[in-house]
């Protein structure tokens, strides 16, 4: 029996009830977050907890989370939000020593995904396609006039997440008033539709499933309509890049296509807002997780999911009682 932890839960309640549908699984789904009004606390788990917020008090938050895994003998952690991923992977080994498994990629492969920057280098020197990227408004501006690149452009954080503090930009007048380090400039790509993609790995790092969904519209930084799709050059070109990458568990790609050509965008090594989709086409990743934890061979079966599954979130109502405090409880 497994007991499982979903820390910073915010809105991704369905993960609970997707862990809990398993039919070999016989364990606990509890949940955390630092903000008490995160709905994804009030579903169908077997408990809550408030912790720490990790990136404001880093050891302590781990403290605390090391209690609650030991108090109610939770075996896996599968952590959902970037700051708190880059932290686990500082102790992982910390929590494997009490029998706990964070599922989370090795330091390397956080770096090279959470640096835009570092993330486009190790694509390129692999053959990838990637946008046409600056860090600094004097290179860009050499290459507008050279007539290499046209507004609009986007311009975003090297280091970002769910699309926090991305822009378009049509003209330089605005560019310099926007840009400033910690930024990037980068070619957008008309005409081309975007795809999100689930390339999972086993702890081995070997590719096991690719689902590819196409976008329909985003909400918040995230996925919120999407259906899936098949794709035999784009799945053998995504399947390449995760057994070169070798991260663990999912990798949340996007990915801009046009038919012919394909740009890489984003690797995010977690579960993404797009994962509903992945699972109701009938590849349950979540299942795979627990059967790697019981040291079973996963047999890859890249094409096994189904075809057009249109997937669309919708607006749910939550509630509890409003208490006037958010102190820690566990």
């Amino acid at each position: 029996m497994i007991n499982v932890l979903i820390p910073n839960i915010g809105r991704r309640g369905y993960l609970v009830d997707y862990m809990k549908d398993i039919p070999c699984f016989e364990g606990k789904v509890f949940v955390s977050d630092c903000d008490r009004t995160a709905s994804g606390l009030y579903g169908n788990n077997d408990g809550f907890f408030i912790l720490s917020k990790p990136a404001a008090d880093e050891k302590k938050y781990i403290s605390e989370l090391l209690e609650v895994c030991n108090k109610h003998e939770i075996k896996l952690i599968i952590p959902v939000i970037d700051p708190e991923i880059y932290i686990l992977s500082n102790y992982k080994k910390a929590f494997e020593e009490y029998g706990i498994t964070v599922l989370v990629s090795d330091r390397v492969v956080l770096d090279i995904c959470y640096n835009k920057l570092n993330m486009n280098e190790f694509l390129m020197e692999r053959g990838y396609l990637v946008p046409l990227t600056y860090t600094d408004i004097e290179s860009f501006k050499a290459d507008l006039e050279a007539k290499k690149i046209n507004f609009p452009i986007i311009c975003k954080p090297v280091y970002g997440s769910g699309s926090e503090n991305t822009k378009m930009i049509d003209n330089m007048e605005l560019l310099k008033a926007y840009f400033h380090k910690g930024l990037m400039i980068q070619q957008y790509l008309d005409n081309f539709e975007e795809y999100g993609i689930d390339l999972f790995n086993t702890f081995e790092g070997m590719p096991v499933r690719c689902v590819i969904k196409r976008k329909i519209s985003m909400r918040s930084g995230e996925t919120d309509k999407s259906y899936t799709v098949k794709d035999e050059k784009l799945s053998l070109f995504m399947v390449r890049l995760a057994s070169e990458l070798k991260h663990i568990g999912n990798l949340d790609c996007d990915v801009l296509a046009d038919g012919e050509k394909y740009y890489i965008i984003d690797l995010n090594p977690r579960f993404g807002g797009g994962y509903p989709a992945t699972h109701a086409s009938g590849t349950n990743l979540l299942e795979l997780i627990l059967r790697m934890i019981n040291q079973e061979k996963i047999v890859p079966a890249f094409n096994s999911y189904k075809e057009r599954v249109l997937v669309m979130k919708t607006i749910s109502v939550v509630q509890t009682i409003w208490e006037d405090k958010n102190e820690i409880m566990y």
